[in-house]
């Protein structure tokens, strides 16, 4: 049964990979195999303490054991699912070692293979049986991280159907994007401690080692020292779980679909008919709160900009720098943007209701009200705890300025970008249990994201004015500007939702209820797509040249900060290292240019292109 699933899923896998998708699966696999070299250079190392370079690399694997956790969360859906089978009469226990044959064949798997022969490499270092026995054992550890994938993946299909669930899956996705972006930072703080000569603390060791990635370590390090009791059971104990992973999954490929849990509302309340929240508008924000407390998607959206903003303040903490501590306030306020561009969509058609009766006004005006309330209190408050830890007085006037304007132009950002870039995606009742499967909506965060740093500039302008001429009232200035210029963004940029809203209305719905992907009509009358994957290319290498070898090695140069990691522009001379980050800068700008323009000129084509109907019609005369 094995031979026919793999078949099943190399053809699945050859007809899927198309346009963006394909795009991102290359981008993943080159990161991957870089990922993989490093770890086998890791483990070829001389370093000044042995010991050390067991730890090391048991914090690598650890790493590897993580990103397949947290496979579900990026990957979403397995290609071959138990619910594809359930009316075949085939038993659970051989499903289940069907499936797990399939899982083996695939670019992930291949990558994280060859990574994990880093466990061999580090085994010759310490003579022929160490060698011998890390063969076996490479292998476990491969099967042992494929299980636990799989069984993460039924385990979040029941955990995220539920507010709480929802929460855990916003603070597991949130903790990936900064491991992505930022965890070189970690990189950098054990290269400039005494780690690599003094090694880890005894606690760290122990905890390392006994976590069941690092098992392998452990059993090669026992054989290079010629304790072969260890060196046996750890392997066994690594095999042992394996099994009881196949088993707990073999149980949950024949468990029936659990039914979603009701939320009910609470009963005998009256209805709100004055004060702030009375009216239309009024009901909207309640109805929108109760929305953002209740959905689980609205849940890992708000929970996924405040567990990324604390992780990326405090992930310098790590080699005790507290410089980006006073920004997690302003940097919760830029992402929530990115989070919540695509409101509209977790609707889907229930957008009928507001058409009907005519609220448009009403509704946007109520969803700008809402993501106020809901984002305003954590960005205030971080704003303020992590400015005063920070010590760093001169950054209150800029975080001051920045909020309110960061806050006002992501209301008004959102509810533009949600009826101007609507991307369709499941009707509440028909979502997936995973709240991550849902409108992929990639490039348009990342170019929220940096549209959504234009709103504050009038007063950040005003502070920089108000510290070159040290006047601290004109740097205080920029507080109010930072206001006004927050409230005319969400005034103006609601004003287009609402003028969209009503006159695209009807067009808007059937895109939602269709959800009809972006086509073109080629000139033989036949629908294909196009640009899919030069777009998302341009997206992912657009986003690499622009932050991490563009603007950070540039801040570096400039801040004469000596600190190489995978920064090219590091590896030369100052004077040659600014140009190579500022040519780096304009790649990336003019990759995520493409990027705008691709989905552009497809969106154009789409609208050009006659429907089936028009064609008939066009025959018929």
């Amino acid at each position: 049964m094995a031979g026919v699933l793999i078949r099943m899923k190399l053809t699945v896998v050859k007809n899927s990979m198309t346009g963006g998708r394909a795009a991102w699966m290359l981008v993943g696999a080159v990161l991957g195999l870089l990922f993989a070299a490093a770890t086998i250079w890791l483990s070829l190392v001389e370093l000044p303490n042995p010991v050390v370079l067991g730890d090391l690399l048991a914090g690598v694997f650890l790493m590897w054991t993580l990103g397949w956790l947290a496979g579900p969360l990026f990957g979403g859906s397995a290609v071959l699912r138990a619910d594809h089978f359930t009316l075949l009469p085939v038993p659970r226990r051989r499903l289940a070692l069907g499936l797990l044959g399939a899982a083996f064949v695939g670019i992930t798997t291949a990558v994280t293979a060859l990574g994990f022969v880093g466990l061999i490499t580090y085994g010759a270092r310490q003579g022929l049986a160490p060698a011998l026995l890390a063969v076996p054992v490479a292998a476990l550890q491969l099967v042992f991280v494929v299980l636990l994938s799989r069984v993460a993946y039924a385990l979040f299909g029941v955990v995220a159907a539920s507010r709480a669930g929802a929460a855990v899956t916003g603070v597991l996705f949130a903790a990936m994007l900064v491991l992505t972006q930022s965890g070189w930072m970690i990189v950098v703080a054990v290269m400039y401690s005494d780690i690599l000569e003094t090694g880890f603390s005894h606690p760290t060791t122990v905890a390392l080692r006994s976590i069941p990635s690092s098992w392998g370590v452990v059993a090669v390090d026992a054989a290079g020292r010629g304790d072969w009791p260890l060196a046996i059971a750890a392997p066994a104990g690594l095999a042992a779980l394996c099994v009881l992973l196949l088993l707990v999954w073999s149980v949950e490929l024949g468990t029936p679909r659990r039914a979603r849990a009701t939320i009910r509302g609470s009963a005998d309340r009256p209805p709100v008919s004055g004060g702030p929240l009375g009216g239309t508008t009024g009901a909207v924000v309640r109805k929108e709160l109760r929305t953002w407390w209740r959905d689980p998607l609205r849940t890992t959206t708000a929970v996924v900009p405040i567990v990324w903003a604390l992780g990326t303040a405090l992930l310098p903490l790590t080699f005790d720098a507290r410089l980006l501590l006073p920004w997690a306030g302003p940097a919760l306020a830029l992402f929530a943007i990115t989070s919540a561009c695509n409101l509209y969509s977790q609707d889907g058609t229930a957008l009928w209701q507001t058409l009907t009766i005519g609220s448009q006004r009403a509704d946007v005006r109520g969803r700008q009200w809402a993501y106020l309330i809901v984002f305003t209190p954590p960005a205030i408050v971080l704003s303020i705890t992590l400015t005063w830890w920070s010590g760093s007085t001169w950054t209150w006037p800029w975080v001051a300025a920045a909020v309110p304007a960061l806050l006002g132009g992501g209301a008004g950002l959102i509810v533009h970008s949600s009826v101007y870039g609507l991307v369709p995606g499941p009707d509440a009742h028909k979502r997936p249990s995973n709240p991550l499967e849902r409108a992929d909506t990639t490039g348009r965060s990342n170019v929220l994201f940096w549209i959504g740093l234009v709103p504050p500039a009038p007063a950040l302008a005003v502070v920089y004015l108000g510290t070159r001429l040290d006047q601290p009232w004109v740097s205080w200035a920029g507080l109010p500007v930072g206001v006004l210029t927050g409230v005319a963004v969400a005034w103006v940029l609601g004003g287009l939702a609402i003028r969209k809203l009503t006159e695209d209305g009807p067009d808007l719905l059937h895109t939602m209820r269709t959800g009809r992907p972006t086509v073109v009509r080629a000139a033989d009358g036949a629908v294909a797509r196009t640009g899919g994957t030069v777009e998302g290319l341009s997206w992912a290498l657009g986003s690499i040249l622009l932050i991490p070898q563009g603007i950070v090695p540039l801040v570096f140069i400039l801040s004469d900060i000596d600190v190489r990691s995978w920064f090219l522009a590091m590896y030369v001379r100052p004077l040659l290292g600014v140009p190579i980050a500022v040519v780096s800068m304009l790649a990336g700008i003019a990759l995520y240019a493409r990027a705008v323009m691709t989905r552009v000129d497809n969106r154009a084509g789409r609208a050009a292109a006659p429907s089936p109907t028009e064609d008939r019609e066009l025959e018929s005369v």
